[in-house]
This record gives structure tokens, sequence and C-alpha cells, in this order.
């Protein structure tokens, strides 16, 4: 079974699948760390100065290794970039790499085959639209700017990226416009995606709500 979660920065979707994951036995996969990983490897390797060609080039020769216990640990050339996910320069870079037709082909290949023959429960941004249309259980979060805003403040200052929050509020307003309008894959609610709005809820509740529905309850 495929459970997609949809919704856009900070929504609250990797905390919530991941605890409904736990909840009802399904492996988690987050995909959003697989533009978080090439993008951590587009910086490290000095290929930002000319994209997109840069990474399109690399493309054919870049080995992309999720193993299947740890499906959010992703290997690139053998190389694990998880310590830089949440930097600044990734933060700021992310929207334009995920932009790139190329680099979303070849990820969701990936997605797919990854998740084949699994009780998986998958989170980004086209999960429900574009990687499993016909998942059985969609849904799309939502919350507020401000709400969003302060939970990627806390994140990233865990992470010691030391930033103002109106800083990061603006990169959410202008990671959102990106995903939005992108021409591949945009950020969208799946017509039978079902909408929870998070701003007021805790992880907790909003994993006992989908629950419920994927139990069949009211």
């Amino acid at each position: 079974m495929i459970i997609s979660i949809d919704g856009p920065a900070a929504s609250g979707k990797s905390s919530i699948a991941k605890k409904l994951s736990e909840k009802i036995g399904f492996l988690h996969f987050s995909t959003g760390l697989m533009y978080r990983a090439i993008t951590s490897y587009v910086i490290l390797n000095k290929l930002d100065k000319d994209l997109p060609d840069s990474i399109i080039s690399k493309l054919p020769n870049i080995n992309i290794h999720i193993k299947h216990e740890f499906l959010n640990t992703i290997y690139i050339n053998n190389n694990d970039y998880s310590k830089y996910y949440f930097i600044n320069e990734v933060n700021q870079l992310v929207s334009s790499i995920s932009m790139i037709s190329a680099v979303r082909e070849k990820f969701v290949e990936i997605q797919r085959n990854v998740s084949l023959n699994n009780n998986i429960i998958c989170e980004g941004r086209d999960i429900g639209t574009i990687v499993f249309p016909n998942a059985e259980f969609k849904f799309f979060l939502e919350a507020s700017i401000d709400c969003r805003a302060q939970r990627r403040f806390n994140e990233m200052n865990i992470n010691q990226s030391k930033v103002d929050i109106q800083d990061v509020k603006n990169m959410i307003l202008n990671r959102d416009k990106i995903d939005i309008n992108r021409k591949k894959s945009p950020l969208k609610k799946a017509v039978d995606a079902i909408l929870i709005e998070t701003t007021n809820l805790t992880i907790n509740q909003v994993v006992k709500k989908m629950y419920k529905i994927i139990n069949g309850s009211n």
C-alpha cells in the first residue's frame, strides 16, 4: 500500500509521516531529502555556478543508492550528504535544483522503484499527483506562513544555521512561489487528496486524524 502526503515547506509532512509510519508499521520515505542530497552534492562539488547544465551533464554518472531499511539515508556516489541538508546554502538553492526536469525525472523513477511491493508512506510535493497518482490514500497538508516559518526557523537553529525568522519566512514564500509555478511537477493538491490544516494541530492530533481515515473510522 502507498500512502502519499504532500504539502508546502514546513507544513509538517516529515514529522507526521514518520510518526504515522511508526504507528501503522509502514516504511517512511521523505522524497524531499533526495533533492536536499543532490543540492548538497551540487554545492560541495562546486556545480552551482553553471546550473542547470552542470548537474544535467553529471546525472548519467551519478549513482543514487537508497537502502531498503533506511529509505531516508541517501548515498550519492557512496557519499552521505545528510549533515548538509539543512544548511542555509542548501535551503536557498534546493528549490532551483528541484525545478530541473532531468533531475525530477531521474528521482521519480528511483522513488517508484524503491516503493515497489512495499507498504510505504511517501511524502513530498508531487507524490499524489505525479509519483503515485494511484496511491490508496492521499493527504495534503497546509499551515499558515507564520506557523511554517517558525517550524523551519526552529529546525534550522537545531542544525546550527543561525538566521533571522523574517529571512526564513521570505525563503519559504519564495519556495512556495517556485514550487507552485514550476512547469514540471508543480506543487498542488491532488483532486482526490484529503486536505488537513495543521496550523493549530499537534503532530499527534494529525496522525490520529489520518489513522482514523485509513482505518475507515469517523
